[in-house]
């Protein structure tokens, strides 16, 4: 089967939807079909083209058998939502054009987010004659609701409500992140039978408890106190305050270390907030390599984060969860939705609900002073990853999908 993957992310991108968008190219390569990579020149999280990229409308490289193309965009490192709008729609156009001139695959695989990335890729859908099947990890337009950004009487929101409805429709099959993401989109739609929730899962032979932390905690200066962490991009849907009045309230416990490793739109707010000097048991580390991350969760004892309360946000999973769980990493949360009923079906850490900065810090307590309490955690999140998030099992999912919209099933 010929595959055209259409995405924003792909590897040396990094953040979570490129390394989970890479790793499912090379498993669809690795189960015998031709993959080919319609993306950006990289430039994600920095906001600038990278070095080697810089000044050119297109790159072609083949790596590892697959054929990635990756075209110009006007990058940007603004969070101000008109310039990423700006940067959107510059490679919507860029691949747009591009994509007219990839050979007729037999399916293609569109990323739904952003909008403009989404819309690029099933007009190229349209064109070609090619069924396509749509990748949601987020919704949008209604990401720019979660952020206040427009409400849904605002006509910019109605117009890219339909047009994204009108994907949906046309779309030969749909899978979204978690089950929450199929009910809404359901409830747009109209029930249908072609959804499926895949988790994206992680890859359970490179993080798994048991490994060693130790150049990571030297570089660091960590020492051997234990660490609380939080591991990510510090977008719009995390309550970066909630985190740090945590964390205050172990400021007197000489054995305990929280670190927020990650940058972000919300990164001035930590910024600022450290600032004050009253956190002097918090590090802020702007950036680790992805491939030092397997070190940052092997030093890691706790994993912890809180989100804003939005609906949108309830319906999220993010990667640090089944890197935690798979690494037998304990996890500690503000928030309710599908990662508290997760925490509480595998027994994998616990949930307070949002804001709740007293609950969180319990938790915290709990995990670090009880110790077969977090041996417990630690244990039943390993095996919950093992049964259900698997990065092997989602790609024969992901192929079983993108094989029945080509016919070929």
């Amino acid at each position: 089967m010929r595959i055209l993957l259409v995405t924003s992310y792909f590897e040396p991108d990094q953040g979570a939807a490129s390394i989970i968008l890479t790793r499912l190219a090379r498993k669809l390569l690795q189960r015998g079909h031709q993959v080919t990579v319609l993306t950006t020149l990289p430039n994600y999280p920095h906001g600038r083209i990278l070095d080697g990229y810089r000044g050119k409308f297109q790159v072609i490289e083949n790596r590892d058998g697959i054929r990635v193309i990756q075209t110009w965009l006007w990058a940007t490192h603004s969070p101000k939502i008109s310039r990423k709008f700006i940067s959107q729609i510059s490679f919507a156009l860029t691949a747009g054009l591009r994509g007219l001139g990839i050979p007729r695959p037999d399916v293609m695989l569109v990323e739904a987010q952003p909008i403009f990335t989404n819309l690029a890729g099933t007009l190229l859908s349209r064109i070609k004659h090619v069924p396509y099947v749509l990748d949601v990890h987020d919704l949008w337009p209604d990401h720019l609701l979660s952020v206040g950004a427009l409400t849904e009487t605002h006509p910019i929101y109605r117009a890219a409500r339909l047009l994204v409805d009108a994907t949906y429709r046309s779309a030969a099959g749909i899978i979204t992140l978690t089950p929450y993401l199929e009910k809404v989109i359901q409830g747009y739609i109209g029930p249908t039978d072609k959804t499926r929730t895949i988790y994206s899962g992680v890859d359970l032979s490179r993080f798994k408890p048991g490994m060693d932390g130790a150049t990571f905690r030297q570089r660091y200066g960590l020492g051997n106190k234990k660490l609380v962490a939080y591991i990510g991009t510090l977008g719009t849907a995390y309550d970066c305050l909630t985190m740090l009045e945590t964390a205050k309230r172990f400021v007197e416990r000489e054995d305990v270390c929280f670190a927020i490793i990650g940058t972000g739109t919300q990164q001035q707010i930590v910024r600022e907030r450290l600032a004050r000097g009253d956190l002097p048991n918090v590090r802020w580390i702007e950036w680790v390599d992805y491939n030092d991350i397997g070190q940052v969760w092997a030093a890691t004892h706790i994993a912890y984060w809180a989100l804003h309360n939005h609906p949108l946000h309830r319906g999220a999973v993010g990667t640090k969860l089944y890197e935690a769980f798979a690494s037998g990493v304990p996890v500690a949360v503000a928030l309710e939705g599908v990662v508290a009923d997760i925490l509480r079906e595998s027994g994998g850490g616990l949930s307070v609900p949002f804001g709740d900065v007293e609950g969180l810090a319990s938790g915290i307590q709990r995990l670090l002073d009880d110790e077969d309490f977090y041996r417990r955690c630690s244990q039943a999140g390993r095996a919950y990853a093992e049964r259900h998030f698997d990065a092997e099992q989602a790609a024969a999912r992901y192929e079983a999908v993108l094989l029945d919209a080509a016919g070929q099933s």
